[in-house]
């Protein structure tokens, strides 16, 4: 019984491997020639991407927590050193950041704080602002900084998102 299943198991693998090799997969009437070439090696050097738009940002923040300020204090930090953004008081175009923050327990002011990060694009100083997104967590100041890195790609997707807002 088992040399049956030896046979088997042999007759099995000869015809996967036919049925794999390139002159079995070729169709009656089609010789070699005629299949498709190999693709030709590509060199494995990475292309320089040059990103063409700087998105002009403003951060604006209210409340009175430690936390919320060096959230808004950093975040500002990033922009103002990134080439994708430009921090900017002007009347332009622009996306609006708006953080809202307070103490979690006022009791206990330095244990996290709650937060909202409204984004908003304005037009101009006199026009209505329109909301393009917003957030709301905690965050302890063992995580601010991956808030802010957080938040600042988040604004990077929205203006990429936007991007037509600002076209002239």
């Amino acid at each position: 019984m088992r040399k049956q299943y030896v046979f088997l198991f042999s007759v099995m693998a000869v015809l996967a491997v036919c049925l794999a090799s390139p002159a079995f997969a070729a169709q009656p009437g089609q010789d070699a020639a005629a299949q498709p070439a190999a693709a030709k090696p590509v060199a494995d050097k990475p292309a320089n991407v040059q990103v063409d738009r700087t998105t002009v940002v403003m951060v604006e923040h209210e409340g009175t927590d430690t936390l919320g300020a060096k959230f808004a204090f950093q975040l500002k930090g990033l922009f103002n050193a990134s080439s994708l953004f430009t921090l900017t008081e002007k009347d332009a175009p622009k996306i609006k950041v708006f953080i809202a923050s307070t103490a979690e327990f006022p009791s206990r002011p330095n244990i996290a704080s709650a937060y909202s990060v409204v984004w908003a694009f304005s037009q101009a100083e006199g026009t209505l602002s329109f909301l393009l997104a917003r957030e709301v967590g905690l965050v302890t100041a063992e995580e601010l900084d991956s808030l802010v890195a957080k938040t600042a790609e988040r604004t990077d997707g929205i203006a990429a998102k936007y991007a037509y807002l600002f076209a002239k």
